[in-house]
This record gives structure tokens, sequence and C-alpha cells, in this order.
């Protein structure tokens, strides 16, 4: 398939139907991180339980093993014949129940795929029982790729079901209390964001993947604010606003300075204190024009795996002298993207942006072969030849000033120590 069916000139890039049509989408390298189980396990006191082909579950069988997942999360694999003719309804009450009755979670979520999406198997009475039976909270959540930019995604609502465990809470806010929902990973313990809103005043930040139970999670309930730092935490964010009143803001990893200042100025306002980052952001200044001087000039690509938005990193190193000529994107490109890509025409209309899930990219790497930064997993299985720079959300996360200057250093360290993009990505467990 010609290439360029799989790619456009960022001033052409004005809205949705311009991205490239992938006819047949594949599962590109963009898709790592973040998954149906991933996303489920993050709530505390809780187990998966998947169902479906074997075909099915192999790749969440791999994934719940590279990411350590396996003393949580269970398979249940099933016949085409039985899922076809609904005996597997019976099938899938038993093994649930069973591993109820061996478990002290208080929570199972109940994980089924596109083959039970195309029956509109209805799961009601299934659930009903065994939330009856084992007195534990049966939720229902899918790994469905066919519903991806259909409907909202898989993530989104397994993320959004968390919802159900604190709308019953009572909510007596606490003006110290912050709560921080979108990472994966937890921010890193000395984090510029901590310091930030403790000088501000709120010294207790709560977030999902440090709590080690369902008391610990219903400190939410108490948040004098929500911080949403990834796009997939908007349901859950906007449900405590609407049913909860708690405050909520989107202000994503940003990376550019400027963007920094704009997303800190949301949480003030969002918190009700006006917060000081002059400081940081003068030292990350100083530290990051050095660093500058040695990559102005080197020939970019940026993908849309990275922990942040492409477009925005791409803008930021496009002001600081770097050559971004490539982007990768997905077709779901975020509602906050499209002002940064009217941006980046206007700075750099010839940025080639490209469809990583299009079959028209299998196997092309020759045309990214002189590319020498590579920023996330996507662009670097790519760029074979470049310095890769994963930025990825399976690392240590970094908020504010501290994250441009993390990804300067691991540019620098990259570029310092180049290794197989191959060997690393898949060494690292960062692509499945």
């Amino acid at each position: 398939m010609d290439l360029d069916h799989a790619r456009i000139r960022v001033e052409d890039l004005k809205e949705k139907p311009d991205f490239p049509f992938a006819p047949l989408e594949g599962v590109g390298p963009n898709l790592a991180g973040w998954g149906v189980i991933e996303t489920c396990l993050l709530l505390p006191e809780s187990v998966a339980v998947m169902v479906g082909p074997s075909a099915c579950l192999r790749h969440s069988a791999f994934m719940a093993h590279a990411r350590g997942f396996t003393e949580r999360f269970y398979m249940l694999c099933l016949s085409e014949l039985d899922m076809t003719m609904g005996n597997h309804l019976d099938k899938m009450e038993k093994g649930i129940a069973d591993i109820a009755a061996r478990r002290d979670e208080k929570v199972i979520f109940l994980i089924v795929g596109c083959p039970d999406y195309i029956l509109g198997t209805d799961f009601t009475g299934v659930i009903n029982r065994l939330e009856a039976s084992t007195g534990k909270r049966i939720i229902l959540g899918a790994m469905a790729p066919i519903t991806i930019g259909l409907k909202e995604s898989p993530f989104t609502s397994a993320y959004t079901s968390f919802f159900d465990f604190l709308k019953h809470e009572p909510r007596v806010p606490d003006d110290g209390v912050v709560n921080l929902l979108g990472t994966f990973m937890p921010l890193s313990a000395q984090s510029e964001l901590y310091q930030v809103l403790a000088d501000g005043g709120m010294d207790e930040v709560v977030q999902i993947p440090l709590c080690h139970d369902l008391k610990e999670f219903a400190r939410m309930a108490k948040g004098r604010a929500s911080v949403v730092l990834h796009p997939l935490a908007n349901g859950l964010s906007g449900k405590m606003d609407k049913e909860m009143g708690i405050p909520t803001c989107f202000a994503p990893t940003s990376y550019g300075f400027s963007t920094i200042r704009q997303q800190y100025g949301k949480i003030g306002e969002a918190v009700g204190r006006s917060l000081d980052i002059d400081n940081h952001e003068q030292k990350a200044r100083q530290a990051a024009e050095p660093i500058f001087e040695e990559l102005r000039g080197k020939s970019v690509a940026v993908g849309c795996s990275i922990n942040g938005s492409p477009f925005e990193l791409a803008l930021f190193l496009l002001e600081n002298g770097l050559n971004v000529e490539t982007l990768f994107a997905r077709g779901t490109i975020k509602p906050y993207e499209w002002e940064l890509i009217g941006q980046l025409r206007e700075q750099a209309p010839d940025i080639m942006v490209y469809n990583a899930s299009h079959p028209g990219l299998c196997g092309q790497t020759q045309p990214f072969d002189h590319v020498e930064i590579a920023y996330g997993v996507d662009a670097g299985m790519y760029c074979t030849n470049a310095a890769n720079v994963p930025l990825s959300r399976y690392q240590e996360q970094k908020y504010g000033y501290e994250a441009s200057l993390w990804m300067l250093e691991q540019t620098r360290e990259a570029m310092a120590n180049p290794i197989s993009n191959h060997d690393w990505i898949y060494g690292h467990d960062f692509l499945i």
C-alpha cells in the first residue's frame, strides 16, 4: 500500500475526517500501555476476570505477565460454540463464584471481549446473582477493540466505573486534600507538583496508584478539587464534579514552559489558590539551555505513545531549534490537541503526520532512516536509526518544569549511549 495513504501534512490536518483513514487498522506500537486490565486493577482491593476465546485472551495474558499482574488476574477460556449458543454464561458464573470464594478482594471486574459485543450478550442476571451470592461488587468491562472510535473507550469506561465507590461517601471537603487523576505510575516522591501544592497550603495529594485499600481511595470524596493529567480520567472527574460537587480541571502532562505555566494556572483556579511557580520556571530555563545547545538542528520524530501530547511536545522542540518533521498519531486525536495542531500549522506546515496504526506503515522504516531522535515507543519502532526517548507511562512520572528537564536529560543520555531500539523497547516490556 502506498505510504502516502498513511500520512498527511499538518497544514492539511484541520478536522477529524482529514486524518488518514486506515481501512484495516493494525495494532500498532502506539497501543502499548493503559490497557483495560491495567486500568481496572488500579482500583485497590480488586481482581479481574477476563472471559472469551483463547485468541482474545492471549494478548492480555502477555500483558498481565509483563506488568506483574498475574496475582490479581484470571482468565476463563471459552469455546466459540459455547458462546454462540449462550452456554458460556453458566460456566462464567460458576468460575467467578469459585474465584470470589477464594479471594478477599471486595471488587471483581468481569471483562468480556468482542464476541459478546457482537452477540449482544446480556450479563445483568449473572451479575445480580453473583453480587447476591458473593457479597462482592461485580463490575462489567470490555476489551473490545472493535468499539474503539465508536463509543467511549473501554479504558475510559473502566476508569469511570471507580465513581461507584465514591458516590455514597459523605462529601466533607478538606482544604488540604487534592485529587490527582489519570496517573498509571504515581508521580515521583519528590514531585514538583507536590511542592507547589504544599506551598499553596495543600499537603495531601490522593492518587489512585498509591491507595492501598478502598478506605484510602474514599479520601477522594474530601478533595478540594481534582486535577486530571490524562484524558482517560475526564469521565471520572466529570462525575465527581457533577454529582459530588468536587471542582475539576484538565491539566495534562506537558513539556513546553509556556504550556506548563498555563496548566498551573488552571490548577490554581480549580483549588482556589495562587500557586508560586516563578522560581521553578527560572531554574528550568537555565538548566535547559545548555542541553538545547547540544540538540539544535537535530532531526526529530514524535510519537503518540508518549506520556502527553505529541503535538505539544513538537511545538516545544520547534520553538527551541530542533527540526521536527515527523509525527505519529491515531485517529482518536484528543479534542484539546486540535488547538495545538493549529499552532503547528502556523509554525511548520510541512510536518508529516502519520497514522501509526495504518497498514501502509507496516514494515516501513527506510523513510525514517535519517531521523536522529525519536520520542515515544511507536516513533522508536519506525525510526530504527534514531536515539529513542520513550517518555513512557511506565517510567517514573514527572510533572511541570521537572518533566521538561527530565525529557531533555533522557534525550542527552540516549544520544550519548545509543542502543538498539528494538532490544531496548522489548527488553523493558514497553511493547507487547
